[in-house]
């Protein structure tokens, strides 16, 4: 079916729910295998990296390196999905894919099409960020291009000249060049000043303002629809893109409404056992072995849903009686700042424990670590270290303050 994607109609195909609900299981198996090789700052269709949390990664470059990004250069994919070469396509999947069972599914996905990937097939989201992967370890790894961004097809790079974004540039259509892709001819180096169009917003390296398609589209919306309901969907819409720009004046301009910044309501949701509710979605302590993270606050004595669920099993188990039973076992759950974004991290190692305590004791909240692992024993353990030592620079205090009251963490 045609869609309409601002200026561009589209051929997507839809295929019926069965096979999509067929496709999606398969994929995220493999997604969850492929996408730790993909690179941090490509951020389209991977969980937890929205073009939001790419943009803010961006944002805070900028801010951190104002000379290191004075100019930009900005390129898409002509046609990505359907120029994408099968068989080039097809080596790729083989080179991260070898189970035999799983390889003739995803030949399936990727010759869908009589030539490139099916647009609106969850596969292709994937096969598109592993095909481009090339490129932008290249960048990355090979050149040691620092500020190098992609979302999807858009790729943004930044750095403090001219005549190296005009190199970089060369070498950009090098590489497409070899996946058989081509460099639209819109491509353009230019000053930070003049406002980079980049995830939704337009960012001079000062405000944030919304393209003036959204808000034109917004306008046009909010001016013809004469549903409450409707209304209240398009004002929510535009609320979700604003909120994350300079763009309070703009919401009310359109909706009549002042746009309350959810920073200044403070509320603090609890646990049933009086314990704060943290921010952030959980992450494990393997996945921060030798990475550097903060330790904003934590809460002791926690006890898992997990813990509880063992403990109530038992206790049904002995006939009710809890007699004998091993007493449930609490953790402690800390608040963590890691790669700008707030995580909850579980510990319940006698040696974290007793750090956290002293930390708290002598008010050196936040602490600036990193986990070493020790598999020596019969379990593993993840502890608490010194990220310092380990070769990392810790953020200065302004940094991590400005974290903490832009996720309300404190």
């Amino acid at each position: 079916m045609e869609v309409t994607d601002g200026p561009k109609n589209r051929i997507v195909q839809s295929p019926c729910v069965v096979d999509r609900i067929g496709c999606n299981a398969i994929m995220r198996v493999v997604e969850d295998k492929v996408y730790p090789s993909v690179i941090m700052t490509s951020a389209a269709s991977i969980p937890g990296r929205g073009m939001h949390h790419l943009f803010e990664k961006m944002r805070r470059d900028i801010e951190n390196d104002r000379n290191g990004t004075r100019y930009f250069y900005k390129c898409d994919v002509r046609k990505f999905f359907e120029s994408i070469d099968q068989q080039k396509m097809w080596k790729v999947i083989q080179h991260y894919i070898k189970d035999p069972v799983l390889l003739p599914m995803l030949h399936n996905f990727a010759t869908m099409m009589p030539n490139g990937l099916s647009i609106g097939l969850r596969s292709s989201q994937c096969f598109g960020n592993i095909i481009l992967s090339a490129v932008d370890h290249y960048f990355k790894d090979m050149l040691g291009v620092k500020y190098y961004y992609r979302y999807c097809d858009d790729i943004v790079i930044m750095a403090g000249s001219k005549q190296k974004l005009w190199e970089l540039r060369d070498i950009m259509h090098e590489q497409a060049a070899k996946l058989g892709l081509e460099i639209k001819p819109n491509e353009a180096v230019k000053p930070l000043t003049e406002g980079i169009d980049f995830l939704g917003f337009i960012y001079d390296g000062s405000k944030a303002r919304l393209r003036k398609r959204t808000k034109q589209k917004a306008a046009r919306k909010l001016r013809k629809v004469k549903s409450r309901k409707r209304r209240q969907e398009v004002i929510g819409s535009l609320k979700g893109m604003a909120k994350w720009c300079d763009s309070k004046h703009l919401y009310k301009v359109l909706t009549g409404k002042e746009m309350t910044d959810i920073g200044e309501i403070k509320a603090e949701a609890t646990y049933a056992n009086g314990k704060r509710r943290l921010r952030g979605n959980d992450i494990k302590a393997q996945e921060l072995i030798g990475k550097p993270f903060v330790v904003v606050d934590f809460e002791a004595d926690i006890i898992p849903r997990r813990e509880r669920e063992r403990y109530n099993r038992d206790v049904r188990d002995n006939g009710g009686n809890t007699e004998g039973v091993e007493p449930p076992k609490s953790k402690y759950l800390l608040s963590v700042l890691f790669d700008g974004q707030p995580r909850k991290l579980w510990t319940g190692l006698p040696d974290n424990k007793a750090k956290l305590d002293k930390a708290r004791e002598l008010g050196a909240l936040p602490l600036f670590a990193t986990i070493n692992a020790d598999y020596s024993g019969k379990h593993p353990c993840f502890e608490l270290a010194s990220a310092v030592d380990a070769g990392f620079t810790p953020p200065s205090d302004e940094e991590i303050n400005t974290y903490i009251k832009r996720f309300n963490l404190k």
